[in-house]
């Protein structure tokens, strides 16, 4: 019994309830993964890693000309503070952010339909005074329009600007334009440098032959407010489990590493950690495998791969032979799989995703009941599969080197990842003295 979708359903029944990095809820997560792969006799240790979690202790949105009228809205940690009075200016809808949506920012309040965060730098350098994003769906029923999903502000790791933002309801920015403001007013209060603790537990199976040669699989456990995360990241969770299950009965000849990063949905900080305290390990690391999502009963599979175009080919090719209809590609996704990439590990994410209209995450609507073991269990067979012939191949099949186009995007990542050093006291140096990564999210 390698793969058993019983077995993973039980698991992921377990797992899903609300767990938010940095909480209570999160940790007793991180002990019931942990408790599954000690049961299966497997070497198992919980890493504990530090994360910003801004505590917002006032956060307001309303037009105030021609006419008041104030919305619900959530404030958006780091991204800055106002005075007791806020601040107020003229509104401007600069969409996504593209050049002609930015002739005039200048002291103004703008709303964004996206957050990128190269849009975020636009704004910025355009002159914005405080931004507003929006969250939901059109459609949500009227119960759903308060919850509002938590968010920090995408900053670079030496950006100290200061640009209060908020997050409001899609249905309410609706409003807000049809409206047509002369002016509005944000009010944000928040302690931006409060810390937490997060979790990453890691299992590891020797390999039998090349055991200082490592394959690691990774997937977040972590979930948003108001979700249980079934789907994103539940069933990850349990495709690398089963896939342990697996390599625990065929032993690999590589050493494998099963990560269940925490913190993912805050910015990918679970695989940053563990790419960070590892970073000596990381030389043997010769490739990461994924899962972000899986398990829809409607659904299609895809591949993204941050490597060499081969791995892409050889997964187009691996699906023709076994009947597993999967999209490959070379590209960088945004899930754990990058921060390896990152790091110089050549990476793969493997998901289901659902049609438009089908399955949804980030909200109440992600729970087990638009999820099927038979889809799951299809999609962890392929995966082993792939995985067994990359792990116990007599000659490692995948380069280390990059593709010059996948090159350019780590480079645009790092941008927002990578952590200033510590400067150096040049008055009274220390002997042998190290600088040291500054820990900040």
């Amino acid at each position: 019994m390698s793969l058993c979708k019983t077995r993973a359903f039980d698991v992921l029944k377990k797992i899903s309830f609300e767990r938010i990095a940095g909480t209570e809820k999160e940790l007793e997560c991180a002990h019931i993964l942990e408790d599954e792969c000690k049961k299966a006799g497997i070497d198992v240790v919980i890493e504990d890693f530090e994360i910003d979690m801004p505590e917002i202790y006032e956060a307001k949105f309303k037009v105030t000309k021609p006419v008041e009228c104030e919305f619900n809205c959530i404030g958006i940690g780091k991204s800055g503070t106002t005075e007791d009075e806020g601040i107020s200016a003229p509104l401007i809808y600069v969409e996504n952010g593209m050049d002609a949506n930015l002739l005039d920012v200048k002291g103004k309040i703008v709303l964004l339909t996206g957050g990128a965060p190269d849009t975020m730098e636009k704004i910025k350098k355009a002159g914005a005074v405080g931004y507003i994003q929006i969250h939901g769906s059109l459609f949500d029923p009227e119960e759903m329009v308060s919850e509002i999903r938590t968010r920090n502000a995408f900053k670079k790791p030496d950006d100290d600007s200061n640009l209060p933002g908020v997050v409001i309801h899609i249905l309410d920015a609706q409003k807000l334009l049809r409206m047509n403001p002369e002016e509005v007013n944000i009010v944000l209060k928040q302690n931006a440098k409060k810390k937490g603790t997060s979790h990453n537990v890691i299992a590891t199976i020797p390999g039998t032959e090349l055991p200082e040669e490592v394959i690691t699989f990774s997937a977040h456990f972590d979930s948003v407010i108001y979700s249980s995360g079934a789907w994103d990241n539940g069933t990850g969770s349990i495709t690398i489990m089963e896939l342990m299950h697996y390599f625990n009965e065929n032993k690999p000849k590589r050493t494998l590493k099963f990560i269940w990063c925490g913190s993912e949905e805050i910015g990918l900080l679970g695989s940053k950690a563990y790419c960070e305290k590892h970073e000596e390990e990381l030389k043997k690391v010769l490739f990461n495998i994924n899962v972000d999502m899986t398990g829809t009963l409607l659904g299609y599979e895809i591949a993204v791969c941050s490597c060499e175009e081969a791995v892409a080919k050889y997964i187009d090719i691996l699906g023709k032979i076994e009947g597993f209809p999967i999209g490959s590609k070379v590209d960088m996704y945004s899930s754990d799989s990058s921060s390896f990439a990152v790091a110089g590990v050549p990476a793969v994410t493997f998901a289901r995703l659902a049609p438009r209209g089908g399955a949804e995450i980030h909200s109440r609507k992600d729970v087990i009941d638009h999820l099927d073991p038979d889809k799951f269990i299809k999609t962890v067979e392929f995966m082993a599969k792939f995985s067994e012939n990359i792990i116990n191949a007599k000659v490692f099949p995948v380069s280390k080197e990059f593709p010059k186009e996948l090159k350019d995007k780590i480079e645009q990542f790092k941008k927002f990842s990578q952590k200033p050093k510590k400067e150096e006291n040049k008055e009274e140096p220390k002997k042998d003295e190290k600088v040291q990564d500054e820990k900040k999210a």
